[in-house]
């Protein structure tokens, strides 16, 4: 199997497929929301990382620390995604990985830990974007389908 390595690039404009767009600034999870139904349409295999464990009672610091202890990273981000590379003969023959970190499109800063991440998947060869709202996000992975498919 043949590996392929692309960088981000330059994109254009994405359509998130009719969905409504209100004027305040969609929340994280929001954008999340929109962005995992636009990869589930598209039949994109993904996973989102819930590192997100918090809170103050003690069941939810007693996972926390239980995640810690079975391997979670701070900073891992929030999205691996694998875009299927397709054979015209054969259809698709391998996958290329990419990784987002997904934030609001307005605030939401990364923090150290997901600055280092980034730049273990950069190392490692992996397609990787601190993305703006959903938009972004698929703008992204469009441009990444279109250069591993030759398009």
């Amino acid at each position: 199997m043949q590996k392929h390595i692309v960088k981000p690039c330059a994109v254009g404009e994405a359509d998130l497929g009719g969905r409504s767009v209100s004027s305040k600034v969609p929340l994280e999870d929001e954008e999340a929301v929109a962005f995992a139904d636009w990869l589930r349409a598209r039949r994109f295999p993904h996973t989102h990382v819930a590192n997100e464990i918090g809170g103050s009672s003690k069941a939810a610091k007693m996972r926390s620390i239980k995640a810690k202890k079975m391997g979670q990273m701070a900073g891992v981000w929030d999205y691996e995604i694998f875009i299927p590379i397709v054979n015209k003969d054969k259809g698709v023959t391998a996958y290329q990985e990419v990784r987002i970190e997904l934030k609001r499109r307005k605030g939401g800063r990364t923090t150290a830990e997901q600055r280092k991440w980034g730049g273990v998947y950069a190392a490692a060869g992996i397609p990787c974007a601190v993305c703006k709202g959903a938009q972004e996000a698929i703008r992204f992975v469009l441009a990444i389908e279109q250069v591993v498919n030759g398009g």
